[in-house]
């Protein structure tokens, strides 16, 4: 078998990525019927980043202004906050 036989190539567009995203968060967090709304924000390899409510389908999530969320929040995802040890440390910098 070649490797092109075990390759699978993704390219999703932002709606994609949105939903993915947004069902990952909410299975991860117990939600079995939800409803979300996301937004990607800023410059990719700079500061993109996602921010995303997930609620229950009788939660009126629509008016959210998640720009505003984003400028109030910090980041929470797992990620973010990944102690010293799993951070690189360059052994000849002093």
């Amino acid at each position: 078998m070649s490797l092109e036989d075990k390759r699978k190539i993704f390219k999703y567009n932002e709606d994609d990525i949105l939903e993915i995203l947004s069902e990952y968060l909410a299975t991860e967090n117990g939600f079995d019927t939800f409803q979300s709304k996301s937004v990607i924000l800023g410059t990719p390899g700079m500061n993109l980043r996602l921010v995303s409510v997930i609620s229950d389908v009788d939660d009126d999530i629509t008016k959210l202004n998640l720009e505003e969320i984003d400028k109030e929040s910090v980041y929470n995802g797992t990620h973010s906050d990944l102690d010293d040890r799993f951070l690189f440390k360059d052994k000849n910098k002093k």
